[in-house]
């Protein structure tokens, strides 16, 4: 890039010229946007740009770092803003195209995998997948795999976009409102004899604050705790829930026509649009679908938390949407929103105990991101990685342990580990093929990882922000989310299961391009053991496969510990023997607590 812009300054029409090339495409923008002006933000060292991709992708490789290294960390972040966004669901249409495919969640998790590792969009993926833990739905309950990858795609559209627009996607998702068991929520009824009354559901008015927005007590902007008396106060009681439940009364599904629809049919429902507030013709006697009509929605006043007063609505489907977004503007704009959202995305991208200033540099930008918008996402993840806690060296209890999907991800791209040539869409034989994809289905995510996309156990994500390991972290008062996930069956679990890929899925010399499954070229080390078999060979093995995997991060100690290992051990003379070596360092590398922590 440097080169390129000393050019321009030189010979405008020139360069004008060289950037018609499609070479130059991606990049002429940038150009001209900059006025050929140096860049002064770029990383000084390899290290540094790997430390910034580990937080914001899904794991550095030595193109990204030379990249980032090349037009700075403002321009790599402008770049990922106005990405255009990958998605889930198209994929998977196109494979029930052939009426005789079985799809399965496993070609879900098969294309989540295909965007994390190979997408150009990283920044978007790794918000979404962010996101994903914090407005949680999952395929645990038993929704379809279509929902799910809707759902997530709905996640992937807003990760970079404004909260409140999320947050209101999410609400009207018939996937949310079939895990959270509120979709044909109807306001209080009296039933049978003697009559019951039958209240709303109150998942989803619990869960959206609990969750979803401000949590248990009100904060302060940097996190800490509002107190009265000496106590936190609650944002919310049992009285509000109930009252906050009436909001959430009256969506069914959509439509693809309303032919013989009702409210509490599935006739023609479209599971892929936004829920309606169904209109119907006088109910509850005749639920047929009248546009316009009356719904099942309570209309009636509500009074909500701070004492904020929803005022009675029109019995109508304009009424019901009306009163359905006043409740979502004011938990938006609940104070706590900006550090309840901002602190659990510094957890996920950055640390796992950020500083009470840094959480309130990052939830002032969520409540203006300099041009009076509240909930910019965008300007929200910027801040997160560009902030001085982000950017400057890790001390002290600094950093977070990699989930274990986090660290595949950064092990696949540190690797280049090559995706493979599609599998074919038919067997020899003329069958279908089934396998389509599947790259990621002999992974381990659920057996070794406890760890699926979207496939938490509850909607309390894989972990909770404010889990502390029981331990020295506990008694430091640390919080430590991961390690909730993690005990001694699933560390082994995960560790084997990853050693096995990379012991596995290798070739030598030769090449991947012919293979249908993924595969790692040992080629670049293996040129480095067949030098004379030395002190000197294995430092050069061991500090590449440190900038590759480690992202120049690995201390000398442990650096000395690997030599020593190979030192101690006769010089290979085979390739065979070669390539044993290099999966030995490999799995050193993989289980060691330096790669497992990231800093």
């Amino acid at each position: 890039m440097w080169m390129i812009r000393s050019w321009c300054g030189v010979a405008l029409t020139a360069v004008a010229a060289f950037c018609a090339q499609p070479v130059c495409a991606q990049n002429t923008g940038l150009i001209y946007r900059g006025n050929f002006e140096n860049v002064t933000d770029a990383p000084a060292t390899d290290a540094e740009a790997a430390r910034f991709l580990t937080q914001a992708t899904f794991g550095p490789n030595l193109s990204e770092i030379a990249r980032l290294r090349g037009i700075g960390y403002g321009q790599w972040l402008e770049q990922q803003l106005s990405m255009p966004a990958s998605y889930t669901f198209p994929w998977l249409a196109g494979l029930v195209a052939n009426p005789d495919f079985s799809l399965n969640s496993g070609h879900r998790v098969d294309r989540w995998w295909v965007q994390a590792v190979y997408g150009e969009d990283q920044l978007r993926q790794r918000m979404a997948w962010a996101l994903s833990q914090i407005v949680v739905t999952s395929d645990s309950g038993g929704i379809s795999t279509e929902m799910i990858a809707n759902y997530a795609d709905l996640v992937t559209r807003n990760a970079l976009g404004n909260y409140r627009t999320l947050l209101g996607e999410v609400t009207f998702s018939p996937t949310m409102a079939e895990w959270l068991t509120y979709v044909r929520n109807r306001a209080a009824y009296s039933t049978g004899t003697p009559p019951t009354t039958i209240l709303p559901d109150e998942n989803y008015a619990r869960e959206v604050m609990q969750l979803f927005s401000f949590g248990l007590i009100k904060r302060n902007l940097d996190f800490s705790p509002q107190l009265s008396g000496g106590n936190p106060i609650p944002t919310y009681d049992n009285t509000i829930i109930a009252s906050l439940a009436r909001v959430f009364t009256g969506l069914s599904y959509e439509r693809s026509n309303y032919t013989g629809t009702s409210f509490g049919n599935n006739t023609n429902r479209n599971v892929y649009l936004p829920m309606i507030c169904f209109p119907m013709n006088n109910p509850p006697n005749n639920q047929n679908y009248l546009a316009g009509g009356r719904t099942f929605h309570d209309f009636a006043s509500k009074t909500i938390f701070d004492s904020i007063t929803l005022p009675a609505v029109a019995d109508s489907q304009a009424g019901c949407t009306e009163d359905i977004n006043a409740a979502l503007d004011a938990i938006f704009n609940h104070a706590t929103v900006a550090p309840f959202i901002s602190r659990q995305l510094i957890q996920r991208f950055v640390t796992s105990n950020p500083s009470p200033a840094y959480i309130q540099r990052v939830a002032t930008v969520f409540n203006n991101n300099g041009a009076g918008v509240r909930g910019d996402l965008s300007a929200v993840i910027k801040a997160i990685l560009l902030d001085t806690e982000a950017r400057s060296a890790p001390t002290g209890n600094f950093g977070k342990l990699r989930e274990p999907v986090l660290r595949l991800t950064a092990l696949w791209r540190g690797l280049e580990v090559i995706q493979g040539q599609p599998e074919p869409p038919l067997n020899s034989n003329g069958t279908t093929n089934t396998n389509v994809g599947n790259i990621s289905m002999s992974m381990g995510f659920d057996s070794s990882f406890n760890q699926r996309p979207y496939n938490s156990p509850t909607v309390f994500n894989f972990y909770e922000p404010d889990f502390r390991n029981p331990g020295a972290l506990q008694q430091a008062n640390l919080y430590s989310p991961e390690f909730q996930i993690l005990n001694e069956s699933t560390i082994t679990r995960m560790n084997d299961t990853i050693q096995n890929l990379v012991a596995n899925w290798y070739v030598g010399s030769g090449s991947c391009n012919t293979l249908t499954r993924p595969c790692v070229s040992f080629a670049p080390y293996l040129a480095i053991m067949q030098q004379p078999g030395n002190a000197t060979t294995y430092g050069q093995l061991i500090d590449e496969l440190d900038r590759r995997v480690m992202g120049s991060s690995m201390s000398a100690n442990m650096r000395g510990v690997l030599l020593n290992m190979l030192t101690s051990q006769s010089a290979p003379t085979t390739d065979a023997t070669r390539i044993s070596r290099i999966q030995q360092v490999l799995r050193v590398i993989i289980v060691s607590p330096e790669f497992a922590v990231q800093k």
